[in-house]
């Protein structure tokens, strides 16, 4: 028996990694990226000036867009950015096989949990290269006084990924300087030293601090969309598929049982893992309400505060058996994903968008407008548009290409159009690109009339329109009207 564990446990450690990276490469050659990731990209391509103002409304700091941005700049769209994050979660996964105090069945079931399997390697984000650092910091930890200006760096490169990564690596840095002083006190601690590291994590701030200046809060009126999110996702992600209350019920019992024992076993251990659980819960309350993914890192926390504190903790039976469960249950996207999040995140239509507007002769020298931000259109569509000279207008008759400023975007997203004043940018060559039908459009004053073909009427106060449907795709669900003023 012991040979058969002992065969099973050396073919996990020399083969998981290479199975995990060779599947969320097969998911990546399928996968077309989502908004979000083109709109990473397209940010790469600012100054580094444009880059740190829209950090304080992006939430996600400046280290994943510089890198990036050689890649952007040549506009290798979309592998680049898809290549190089999931070579970071590689290796992050690496990381944790190499370093991490776990047995080969813990690391096997957090490899191929739904996190890390079907968010963080495949979808092109910030989150895979803040979790290497993390990860990186953690497998330093013991040697964080041999190593002070390494794990010092590590935990600051960590801090410049994304808010996300940021809040555990800050505490992690209280405890780090916690213990400097302690050391410091009884002698064992040089003191250069010392001020070398809280030189590094002082200009690690001061870098911070600049990138979120008048940090962006969350808009009163979603207050209550916020307040559900939260209270539907207890410690870890909302599930509202497969078998959500046995998740719920598990992950519940199991905060209040470990915050017990960890009390008991580590005060270092409480403080990082009770002050990052609070510190999320703030943010997703007051500030983003985030989504699933950033969710997730609950569950990357809770991974990293076993892997630095809670050794002891899992030599008890009954915490061991409740992590593992925890770990199976992860192991089920249905049951870990908000509901229909699967199909947002990997039935993205921005290249199918693309492909019908080029193949259609009638745009080629049109003037096209996508009035819905953050959609498969724009930025989505856009990045394989401008490759063949195609670009779009926005609602203030701005010419765009993906790589322009989009300083104001997250105002022009909950603007309520005028259609009067928009049809002064109109001219007989004008294409309303809507996914759907045109009146899920943020329009004010306005009453639409369907037609049986498809077309539209749209009457104001003023004037009326007539939006003919010159296309529209069942694979993408986008219509192509051409607007008249009657």
């Amino acid at each position: 028996m012991n040979t058969l564990k002992t065969k099973i446990n050396d073919y996990l450690s020399r083969n998981c990694v290479l199975i995990f990276a060779f599947i969320t490469l097969l998911i990546i050659l399928f996968h077309t990226p989502f908004w979000d990731e083109t709109h990473a990209f397209s940010i790469a391509r600012l100054k580094l000036s444009e880059i740190f103002y829209l950090t304080r409304i992006e939430g996600h700091t400046f280290l994943w867009y510089l890198i990036l941005k050689p890649f952007s700049s040549l506009n290798l769209y979309p592998y680049s950015m898809s290549f190089l994050n999931w070579f970071f979660c590689v290796l992050a996964i690496f990381v944790l096989w190499k370093k991490a105090p776990f047995s080969p069945l813990i690391k096997t079931l957090i490899t191929f949990s739904t996190p890390f399997l079907y968010y963080f390697a495949p979808i092109a984000r910030c989150y895979s290269i803040g979790i290497l650092f993390l990860f990186l910091a953690c497998a330093y930890y013991r040697k964080r006084f041999k190593k002070p200006y390494l794990f010092a760096l590590l935990l600051s490169l960590a801090m410049n990924t994304s808010v996300m990564a940021m809040i555990g690596a800050f505490y992690l840095i209280l405890i780090y300087i916690f213990d400097l002083i302690l050391k410091l006190k009884h002698r064992t601690f040089e003191l250069k030293k010392f001020y070398g590291v809280l030189f590094i994590f002082l200009a690690c701030a001061l870098l911070i601090l600049a990138q979120f200046v008048n940090l962006r809060s969350i808009p009163k009126d979603d207050y209550l969309m916020v307040l559900s999110s939260v209270f539907g996702c207890v410690i870890f992600p909302q599930a509202l598929n497969l078998f959500p209350l046995i998740l719920h019920t598990v992950t519940t019992v199991a905060f209040y049982y470990f915050i017990f024992v960890i009390f008991k076993n580590t005060k270092r251990g409480f403080f990082f893992i009770s002050m990052t659980y609070l510190t999320l819960f703030y943010v997703f309350l007051m500030v983003y309400s985030g989504n699933h993914w950033n969710h997730y890192f609950y569950f990357v926390y809770f991974i990293i505060f076993f892997w630095i504190f809670g050794r002891k903790i899992l030599k008890i039976k009954f915490a061991k058996g409740l992590f593992i469960l925890i770990l199976v249950l992860f192991l089920f996207p249905n049951a870990v994903l908000e509901d229909g999040k699967m199909n947002y995140i990997y039935s993205s239509k921005s290249k199918l968008i693309a492909n019908q507007i080029i193949k259609n002769n009638e745009l080629k020298e049109a003037k096209l407008f996508a009035l819905d931000w953050w959609s498969d259109i724009y930025p989505g569509a856009l990045v394989y548009l401008e490759k063949n000279n195609i670009f779009l207008y926005d609602l203030h008759n701005r010419k765009r290409n993906s790589f322009e400023s989009i300083k104001d975007t997250f105002l022009i997203e909950h603007e309520l159009i005028d259609f009067d004043e928009f049809s002064n940018y109109l001219d007989n060559n004008s294409y309303l690109l809507v996914i759907d039908s045109p009146t899920k459009l943020k329009l004010k004053n306005i009453t639409a009339i369907p037609k049986e073909n498809g077309d539209f009427i749209f009457k104001t106060k003023n004037k009326s329109y007539y939006l003919k449907l010159v296309d529209f795709s069942k694979d993408t669900r986008m219509c192509i009207f051409k607007i008249i003023e009657i």
